[in-house]
C-alpha cells in the first residue's frame, strides 16, 4: 500500500541526483568568490566506450565538477576536488546542472556542470566485478 508523504518529506529528496565515474582532464582548482567563500572546480569527462560495431570509440562527455564550502573554511570536499590532478579516476555524486552564459564572442554558450556533494577515489582494484579498463578509458573529444 503506498504511503503519501507530505509536502516537506519531498522537499527534501534532490530533484536529480547523479553518480558518476569520470576522469580528469585537468589539475583541480580552489579558488575563492567575492564572499570569501572557497569553492574548488575540476573538468573532467564520462566515457561513453566503445561503438560494438565499428570498435571505435563513442564521444566523451564534459563536465565541469564544482565543489562548495558553505563557510569561510576549505571544507574536505573543497579541497578533495582541489586535490585532485589530471588523469585521475573519481566517482562524483550530485547535482546535474546546465550553465548558459553568452561570451565575448556574442556567442551562447553551454557546460554540464555537476555540484559535487561528495566524491571519492575510483580504482579498478575496488570494484567487485572486474571492468575493462579500456572500457572506461575513452578518448577525449
Amino acid at each position: 500500500m503506498a504511503t503519501k508523504r507530505n509536502n516537506k518529506d519531498q522537499s527534501n529528496q534532490p530533484s536529480n541526483y547523479v553518480i558518476f565515474t569520470l576522469m580528469a582532464v585537468s589539475d583541480g582548482e580552489v579558488k575563492y568568490a567575492q564572499s570569501g567563500k572557497p569553492y574548488a572546480t575540476v573538468r573532467a569527462f564520462l566515457s561513453q566506450g566503445k561503438d560494438k560495431r565499428t570498435e571505435e570509440y563513442k564521444p566523451s562527455i564534459f563536465f565541469d565538477v564544482k565543489a562548495f564550502s558553505k563557510n569561510d573554511d576549505v571544507s574536505a570536499l573543497v579541497q578533495s576536488v582541489g586535490d585532485l590532478v589530471k588523469k585521475d579516476r573519481f566517482t562524483v555524486k550530485g547535482n546535474l546542472a546546465l550553465e548558459e552564459w553568452i561570451g565575448k564572442d556574442e556567442v551562447k554558450h553551454q557546460q554540464l556542470v555537476i555540484f559535487a556533494k561528495s566524491i571519492e577515489p575510483f580504482s579498478f582494484d575496488n570494484t567487485e566485478e572486474t571492468v575493462d579498463e579500456e572500457e572506461l578509458a575513452g578518448e577525449p573529444a
